[in-house]
């Protein structure tokens, strides 16, 4: 009885170790904007946002404090998202020379890499529209790249090319570099240095709003995937729908992407409701120009968030060509106040990513 039982527990083990090595790579966008001084930390106070405050803000009267800028704060934020199963962190990367003051944006970049607890939870970059820096330094912001690339904790896939994503980044590169023979010429550098380098050449994804459009896009400058940062429908039916309408829609997206021809990144998303910050920031009301009654959704349970993830899970497995990297990334993992958000908070607690585990890390869900 004891050798067929260890026989059973056996192939178990084995069974569980091959469904491992096929488990889809799922990330988390990190946008470090929770700091001291910081123009969004208003856009939570209103008593009908507080819902949404991170487990690490305090209500003082009629304000918040919301200060994502410490260490002991980065610390239990990987243990969160690792013990749910999360694979890395997408940083919103700011090149220092991009505008006076970019810089304090990396502040969660710096504080995981000071973290004894980095090798947890892996990480990679997402370059931004008007946040690489000066085009004359590419040379020199590029060779920075492959540094990081070099890292034990930068996320890999296909067997080691380094992940990197662009949001804005590959759009306006022809303007910046003069043309978009010159953009392509600066992709290939990249890729180059790596060559050089002994690095493997980085998969680079555009993270855009219309398939189409990213399929033309990767076309032009030689990039590798389709994917997208947040998703939202701004031509549809305006005020709130239910969240499952945009996990519809954004299920909708990976097939289009793929109808292009296109290799696809699945884009997750947790939600979109972005009327705290379109309140506080004239910057944010030009850059999208809907209106102030526009899109949102209501904001989705921990297991409608569960359930848009094991889609994209499946999504991965039953297109592995399409979706070759075997990757895909959530929106977001502390967009709070735009309405996409895992972080734990004080009024949910850590739900969400209780809800996720049970998706990524099964079988420790099912552990008493």
């Amino acid at each position: 009885m004891f050798i067929i039982f260890a026989l059973i527990l056996f192939i178990t083990a084995v069974g569980a170790s091959a469904e491992d090595s096929r488990r889809p790579v799922v990330g988390a966008i990190r946008w470090d904007a929770w700091r001291q001084g910081s123009e969004f930390e208003a856009n939570l106070a209103p008593p009908q946002w507080r819902s949404r405050l991170p487990f690490y803000a305090h209500e003082k009267g009629d304000t918040v404090e919301v200060r994502g800028d410490r260490q002991e704060v980065m610390d239990k934020e990987i243990l969160y998202a690792s013990g749910a199963g999360l694979s890395y962190w997408a940083f919103c990367y700011y090149h220092p020379k991009s505008w006076p003051g970019a810089d304090a944006m990396n502040y969660g970049l710096r504080l995981y890499h000071k973290s004894r607890h980095r090798a947890k939870i892996n990480y990679c970059l997402i370059l931004l529209s008007g946040g690489t820096g000066p085009a004359s330094e590419w040379p020199e912001t590029a060779a920075g790249l492959v540094r990081r690339f070099k890292e034990a904790e930068y996320q890999k896939v296909m067997g080691g090319r380094p992940l990197l994503f662009s949001y804005g980044f590959a759009e306006e590169m022809p303007a910046r570099f003069g043309s978009e023979e010159a953009a392509r010429r600066a992709i290939e550098d990249l890729r180059e240095k790596c060559r050089k380098e002994g690095v493997k050449s980085p998969y680079i994804a555009a993270q855009v709003w219309d398939a189409r459009t990213g399929a033309a896009l990767a076309d032009r400058l030689g990039l590798d995937a389709v994917s997208a940062y947040a998703w939202v429908d701004f031509a549809g039916p305006q005020g709130e729908s239910p969240y499952r309408t945009l996990a519809s829609s954004a299920e909708r997206f990976w097939d289009a992407c793929k109808a292009a021809g296109k290799k696809v990144i699945p884009l997750v998303t947790a939600g979109w409701d972005n009327r705290p910050r379109w309140v506080n920031s004239r910057r944010y009301r030009e850059l999208y120009k809907s209106p102030p009654g526009g899109p949102w959704h209501a904001a989705p349970s921990p297991q409608e968030i569960a359930r848009h993830v094991r889609a994209a899970v499946r999504w991965i497995r039953s297109n592995p060509d399409a979706a070759e990297s075997g990757a895909a990334i959530v929106y977001a993992w502390n967009e709070s106040d735009e309405g996409g958000w895992l972080v734990p908070t004080l009024s949910e607690g850590a739900a969400r990513l209780d809800a996720l585990r049970r998706v990524l890390k099964p079988a420790a869900a099912l552990r008493p």
